[in-house]
């Protein structure tokens, strides 16, 4: 009998020991949420020529500025993130999008206010 018990205190210490090694962290996988996936829209940018990069979403460079909506917006969001400034592409012109238009105008030496106005397009594309 006290082999027996000496026995099942051995493996509950060994138990224990495991679970705290490995099966805090597996038990923390296995109920935690999922991780967020990666965005779904990469920069995958390339040169045209005449154009400068193009991302696919809006080949002109019209004026953009907070508020705005669609396909200019997404070029923007993604210019913005070839450049290795990480916002979302989905094609709202809000907060983080201008934010990241303004970092992005002081690293070239532009007036950072947040508009995209004919010279932030000229190097978004890279024609500059």
């Amino acid at each position: 009998m006290y082999a027996r018990r000496k026995a099942a205190v051995f493996l509950a210490a060994g138990v224990l020991a495991a679970t705290a090694v490995t099966g805090a962290a597996a038990t923390a996988s296995a109920t935690s949420a999922p991780a967020p996936a990666a965005p779904a829209v990469s920069a995958n940018c390339a040169w045209w020529g005449g154009i400068g990069m193009y991302c696919g979403y809006d080949l002109w460079n019209d004026y953009a500025d907070y508020g705005d909506r669609g396909n200019k917006v997404k070029e923007i969001q993604a210019l913005l993130r070839y450049h290795s400034i990480y916002v979302t592409v989905d094609g709202k012109f809000g907060k983080d999008t201008r934010a990241g238009v303004r970092k992005f105008q002081r690293s070239c030496g532009l007036a950072d206010d947040g508009i995209v106005g004919p010279r932030t397009w000229m190097w978004l594309r890279g024609a500059v």
